[in-house]
């Protein structure tokens, strides 16, 4: 038992904050932050402790102003980060997420996932976002997410009808603004803000098939392009209508792809990216006709590697800058109207029908997906044979070239015609 002296002068027990004019921040736990503008965006300014007990003040980085436009966009999304910093749950449900906070989020998770999308399609519907819906003027981008329904999109789609737009691109914006409120899930993946949604209210345009713009060639147009092409155009107009290819599967194509009577689509290319397929089904051989082959064949030369139709460097080409370059100008010069390689693929599917192509062999050159299950059970791609002697028997519906001609180069002596291959001009000047 320690005596009343001992008492007095014993020593005391070490305290966790030994100087008392220390402030804890743990005693502090609710902070109002600040917020910052900065060149490029906001941001939110706050304290914390650091690993000795010493508060410091920290700057995070909210969002740019396209995710952020307004500075109250950016208040709501700096409540949201203080939320978790003060630790003060109570004040979580008077912060309401908008549909701008969930919509950025659902894209950076979709491109995320193991199953993404591909790039053309995530740069469609980030441009439909920036465009349309999280615009300044009729854009929903402040809307609380739990808000957005059926009456949020009548008039969503009352503004977007006053700018003319066409019904496929009502439907496409109205999709993504669907998918953007049905991301927001719980732990399990249910939806937090299920909705039906009522077209009929929402009053939503009706897509009419027979007015859709969808070009296609003729024959006698067909013969035309193939004959005012020259070098690498022509070969592409004559592989186009004779395949039906996709124009990102045609600039995909490599050297290896060509066996000498077929091709084989295993990749794209978009935007100078080497990418999978568009489906499953575009995975395919199409059989070329005899001529088509030679012609194709004649075309690569002795090349072994790299793509059928490449730059000076080995690269894909771009299409923009072929339809740019050399398809409009060639149109422009036949009086024919502007379109794009698309119109060959409807030319190829329209001549096959009108000939009575076996159904099968048809979307399987194409690459089109099965309907039923008379589809599922013909295995018409795996008679070689009989592939090969409907694409000779089907012909191509326009005449070809007995040789490929030339494109005019410019050299010392001036505009020239070569009688070599535009590929094999190319290998010299390396």
């Amino acid at each position: 038992m320690p005596t009343r002296k001992n008492r007095n002068t014993r020593t005391m027990q070490p305290r966790a904050v030994s100087d008392k004019e220390k402030k804890i921040l743990s005693r502090r736990r609710h902070q109002e932050g600040q917020l910052v503008e900065l060149a490029n965006g906001w941001a939110v300014r706050f304290r914390r402790e650091d690993g000795e007990g010493k508060r410091c003040r920290v700057q995070k980085f909210l969002g740019d102003f396209e995710r952020l436009p307004t500075k109250r966009s950016a208040l709501n999304r700096m409540q949201l980060e203080l939320v978790a910093i003060n630790g003060n749950l109570a004040a979580l449900p008077q912060i309401t997420p908008t549909f701008r906070d969930y919509a950025w989020k659902w894209i950076e998770e979709c491109e995320q996932r193991k199953q993404k999308p591909k790039p053309s399609v995530s740069k469609g519907r980030r441009g439909i976002l920036k465009r349309h819906l999280l615009c300044d003027t009729g854009g929903i981008g402040d809307v609380p997410l739990s808000e957005v329904g059926n009456n949020t999109m009548r008039l969503l789609v009352a503004r977007l009808d006053k700018k003319k737009l066409a019904p496929t691109t009502i439907h496409n914006i109205v999709r993504v603004a669907k998918l953007v409120k049905a991301s927001a899930v719980d732990k399990d993946g249910n939806e937090l803000y299920p909705m039906w949604w009522n077209h009929k209210f929402i009053d939503m345009p009706v897509v009419d098939e027979t007015e859709q713009r969808k070009p296609s060639f003729l024959g006698e147009q067909v013969a035309e392009i193939v004959k005012a092409a020259s070098g690498r155009m022509q070969m592409m107009a004559i592989l186009f209508a004779a395949t039906g290819l996709r124009a990102g599967e045609l600039f995909g194509l490599e050297v290896r792809h060509f066996d000498g009577s077929s091709v084989k689509v295993e990749q794209e290319v978009w935007r100078s990216q080497v990418l999978k397929p568009k489906t499953l089904n575009a995975k395919r051989d199409i059989d070329l006709h005899p001529d088509v082959a030679a012609l194709l064949k004649s075309y690569i030369g002795n090349r072994s590697t790299g793509f059928i139709f490449q730059t000076h460097n080995g690269t894909p080409l771009g299409q923009s800058n072929i339809l740019r370059r050399e398809f409009h100008p060639l149109l422009n010069r036949l009086k024919i109207t502007k379109r794009g390689f698309h119109s060959f693929r409807r030319y190829r599917n329209t001549y096959l029908r009108n000939l009575h192509c076996p159904d099968g062999l048809l979307k399987f050159w194409m690459g089109h997906a099965h309907k039923d299950m008379a589809d599922r059970y013909d295995r018409v791609r795996d008679d070689l044979r009989f592939r090969r002697d409907v694409a000779l028997s089907m012909g191509l519906g326009f005449e070809l070239p007995q040789t490929l001609t030339s494109k005019p180069v410019v050299g010392v002596n001036g505009r020239q015609a070569e009688t070599v291959p535009e590929e094999a001009v190319l290998a010299k000047t390396r």
